[in-house]
This record gives structure tokens, C-alpha cells and sequence, in this order.
């Protein structure tokens, strides 16, 4: 059994936010411990700061290995510039150095298929310059998928996605790659499942 912590619980956003959020909150809890008790039961601030000081440290080693905004930003203006097969090349090069066979993609939903044993991927970048991205271009991408029997999909797009194109990619197992994911394909950082 896989253990799956709720979205909406105060740990699972605790380890979304900045890790300090976490930090504070310990804190809080050992002096509430000490002025609670007037230091004569300590103990209990701190038993109850240590979940908080977990999740504080968990937090800045995820965040420690993300890359920074400024690297990002280049990462987003150099690829702005580039071409829709260059970008495609890009990052299926990475899948490349990773042992996955990269065939360009007969049809318009997609630029490239990337396989290794029983993962078969599409890779979209048409529309990835476009200002914002709805839900159709995920549907066309999903269709070409069924009739080539992928089972993920990775989507590129720069611009603002919309709310039901997040849900729609998030049910229909559709990597969405934005700047920040880019930069890691073009740092060679990405990990791959």
C-alpha cells in the first residue's frame, strides 16, 4: 500500500511552501511549550516542533535543488527564440542520454516519441510560445496518444494554462512542462520515471 498524504492537510502544504513557514511554526511550539508550562514541561515544545522541524529541512533540500529564478528566466527567453523542433530536439535529446529511442511523430499533436521498454511518451511543443493554453490542444494530444498507444504525455507551454487544462492534464497523466521544468532539461537535471 502507497502512502498518499491528503493536498488540503496542514503537512502536505507546509512541504509546498517556503521551508521556513515550518521553521516558524517549531518555534512557536517551543514557546508555547515554555510559557505553557513556565519551562517546567519543555519537553512537550519541543516533541511537538520536531514534525515541523522535519518538514522545514525536507522543504529546503526540495527547494535547494531547484533551480534559481534567474536561470529560469534565461532558460524561458533563450527558448522563446527557438524554433518548435529545436525545443522538441532539446528535450528529447535528454530522453536520449537516458536510453530512451526518440522517433519524430507522424502526425500534428505531436513532435516526438520517446520510448523505453513499456513507457512510450509524446512530446507536444506546437503551441508552446502561446499566451495561454486551454484544454483543446491537451485533447488532441491525448487522442494521437490513444491511436499510438502512449501512456504519458509531456506538454510544453510558456504562457498561462488554464485551470480545467491543469485538471484535465493531471487526470490524463499529461506532463505539463513549464520555464522551470525546462530549465531542468536544458541543465540535463530532470529526472525521469
Amino acid at each position: 500500500m502507497k502512502f498518499k498524504m491528503a493536498q488540503g492537510s496542514l503537512f502536505a502544504v507546509l512541504m509546498r511552501s517556503t521551508w521556513w513557514y515550518s521553521a516558524l511554526i517549531a518555534l512557536f511550539a517551543i514557546a508555547l511549550g515554555f510559557a505553557a508550562f513556565e519551562g517546567k514541561y519543555l519537553i512537550i515544545g519541543i516533541s511537538a516542533s520536531l514534525p515541523f522541524f522535519g518538514i522545514a529541512a525536507y522543504s529546503a533540500f526540495k527547494q535547494s535543488q531547484r533551480p534559481k529564478l534567474k536561470r529560469v528566466l534565461e532558460v524561458d527567453e533563450a527558448a522563446r527564440k527557438m524554433s518548435v523542433r529545436e525545443l522538441a530536439k532539446t528535450i528529447a535529446d535528454h530522453y536520449e542520454n537516458n536510453n530512451f529511442k526518440v522517433v519524430p511523430f507522424k502526425g500534428d499533436a505531436a513532435e516526438m516519441e520517446l520510448e523505453r521498454g513499456r513507457h512510450k511518451y509524446l512530446l507536444s511543443c506546437k503551441r508552446f510560445k502561446a499566451a495561454n493554453t486551454g484544454i483543446e490542444p491537451l485533447k488532441k494530444l491525448i487522442a494521437a496518444g490513444e491511436k499510438h498507444e502512449a501512456n504519458r504525455y509531456l506538454y510544453v507551454a510558456l504562457g498561462e494554462i488554464s485551470e480545467s487544462a491543469v485538471d484535465y492534464a493531471q487526470k490524463n497523466k499529461i506532463e505539463l512542462i513549464g520555464a522551470e521544468v525546462l530549465t531542468e532539461y536544458f541543465d540535463g537535471t530532470k529526472e525521469l520515471l
